[in-house]
């Protein structure tokens, strides 16, 4: 495999680590708290399955306030305009120094320029 290919990769389990190391802790700890609302729409054969249970989590949590009260519509401008600093200071800033230093890296490589 590419190296490019595999520092993306790495990357990418890096946040998905990340998401379960922290996230998903938090998620599970909602559902337990809430759990006679969450599986009330859950069939008996797919308790244990755990993406029914986080879709019927989710279409819980779409009808609470701080949901429909989330600026969807600045984030999602945010992310397309590609300035997340102000809505995700701290992961921006980790992006942007591993972009940099991927940025500063090939540019130490003068044979692989295609100038």
């Amino acid at each position: 495999m590419h190296p490019s290919w595999i520092a993306g990769i790495e990357a990418l389990n890096a946040y998905s680590h990340w998401v379960s190391a922290v996230v998903m802790p938090i998620a599970f700890q909602w559902i337990e708290e809430h759990k006679p609302e969450v599986y009330a729409t859950v069939p008996d054969n797919l308790k244990d399955d755990v993406g029914t249970v986080f879709a019927a989590a989710f279409k819980l949590i779409k009808e609470l306030p701080a949901y429909q009260n989330a600026p969807i519509a600045a984030y999602e401008a945010a992310v397309a305009s590609g300035n997340t600093a102000a809505i995700n200071p701290v992961w921006t800033s980790v992006v942007q120094k591993v972009r940099t230093e991927t940025e500063a890296a090939f540019a130490q490589q003068p044979s692989l320029s295609i100038d």
